[in-house]
């Protein structure tokens, strides 16, 4: 399944310790809005998650004229967290992560997502 998300890609960002009696986490809410728009984008490509080992391929193209570009992994952690439950039920059943970085104009920023249930033939070797 393969599906574009449009617009500059976000990193994932740490969470954030706040107080409100206790200690308390938060997912900032760049990253947050971001994680909603990826889900939003991939949810009409998916009927149900798939099952199983599953193989993702990412390619971020981002920007990097006068902006701090990310590091890959934070970039995929977003991606990967924003289709779970959508693209599949858990991000354990991902077996093989393949993702690259490319520069572009602000124009052309995205996310090419490719996500693929991994054949019985492959599991086996």
């Amino acid at each position: 399944m393969l599906f574009i998300v449009p617009g500059r890609p976000v990193p994932k960002k740490r969470p954030r310790l706040g107080y409100r009696g206790r200690r308390v986490y938060y997912t900032p809410e760049e990253t947050k809005a971001y994680e909603q728009h990826v889900g939003w984008v991939a949810r009409p490509k998916f009927e149900r998650p798939f099952e199983g080992p599953v193989i993702v391929r990412l390619r971020f193209f981002v920007a990097a004229k006068g902006r701090a570009r990310g590091d890959l992994d934070n970039y995929t952690k977003a991606v990967l967290d924003s289709v779970t439950g959508i693209a599949f039920r858990d991000d354990s059943q991902v077996v093989k992560i393949e993702a690259e970085l490319f520069e572009c104009p602000s124009s052309l920023e995205r996310v090419e997502v490719e996500i693929e249930q991994r054949a019985e033939a492959e599991e086996a070797s």
